[in-house]
């Protein structure tokens, strides 16, 4: 009897404790987060880096155009001849003699000759290193916009998969091809217009994935470059109708990185960074609005990682 007991009690103690593993087991599962794969945010960083290329050809082009430097560099050779003219005649005071006037005036204009030669030689070739930079630039934007081609071509059956609709897909390829037309003519504005426009189009396929916030963080770069082209054109009321509409997706992003403090702060980053960028409209400044517009950017980029 009394072993019968301990027989009992054993048993008691292993349905006790194999309980208690169970639950220590399915307290300690993980949900796996539903983020978009990597060749989608490759696509997104692609766009992202033409912009970079589009903002340091802008940098390149904001300097005097070369038409400009010529008439700078004709006038500076005229002061040269004028100051020529003027030490001749004051040695002509001073010593009045025929061959003294003649040696030294063959002699200063020789330095001056070679002065006016040696800057025009600098400004030609400051302005053939700035011919070559643009090149650079143009052929890093193309190389970009093949590999983004490339990268949604390997994507779109994954996308068909996961619920992209062929109106999402057109839409996107839409803007894409758009994009590429404006990169072929070299028109930056056009590339500013079109790449932001592939960014809004792509964020109903990052919308898919439901943890992912890259879908709200194209949508807000649509707005800031959208808000600096329509500066560029003199429409302030657009500029703040654009930026006013960051409030829901900033939402939205709250909710998703839930307690996720670092990210937070992130955010409140962003969303102070467009609310400088609404308050420097009134400045009327295009440098400062271009300042703004890239700390938008940049804060952006940072919350993504």
């Amino acid at each position: 009897m009394k072993n019968i007991r301990w027989y009992i009690l054993i048993i008691v103690i292993i349905f006790v404790l194999s309980g208690c593993k169970s639950y220590k087991n399915q307290g300690v599962k993980f949900e796996k987060k539903d983020k978009a794969p990597k060749v989608l945010g490759d696509i997104s960083s692609g766009i992202q880096d033409i912009l970079k290329e589009v903002e340091e050809i802008e940098s390149i082009l904001d300097g005097t155009d070369f038409e400009v430097k010529k008439v700078e560099l004709k006038k500076a050779e005229e002061e040269e001849k004028a100051k020529l003219e003027k030490i001749i005649e004051i040695k002509d005071e001073n010593k009045g003699s025929d061959n003294n006037r003649k040696t030294m005036g063959q002699k200063i204009g020789s330095e001056n000759e070679k002065k006016a030669e040696d800057s025009k030689n600098k400004e030609q070739k400051k302005y053939k290193d700035k011919d070559e930079k643009l090149l650079d630039k143009w052929e890093e934007i193309n190389k970009k916009l093949e590999e983004i081609h490339s990268k949604w071509n390997s994507y779109e059956i994954e996308g068909m998969k996961k619920g992209v609709t062929s109106d999402i897909s057109n839409r996107f390829k839409d803007s894409l091809n758009a994009l590429t037309s404006s990169i072929e003519g070299k028109n930056i504005i056009g590339i500013y217009d079109y790449s932001s426009q592939t960014m809004l189009n792509l964020s109903p396929i990052f919308g898919l994935y439901k943890d992912e916030i890259w879908g709200e963080i194209n949508k807000l770069k649509y707005l800031t470059y959208q808000s600096y082209l329509n500066t560029l054109k003199g429409d302030d009321l657009k500029t703040i109708e654009l930026l006013k509409g960051s409030e829901e997706d900033i939402s939205k992003i709250r909710l998703k990185l839930e307690k996720n403090d670092s990210k937070i702060k992130m955010l409140d980053k962003v969303n102070l960074s467009i609310e400088d960028m609404n308050k420097s409209l009134k400045e009327n400044s295009i440098k400062l609005i271009r300042i703004k517009k890239d700390i938008i950017i940049k804060n952006l980029e940072e919350l993504g990682k």
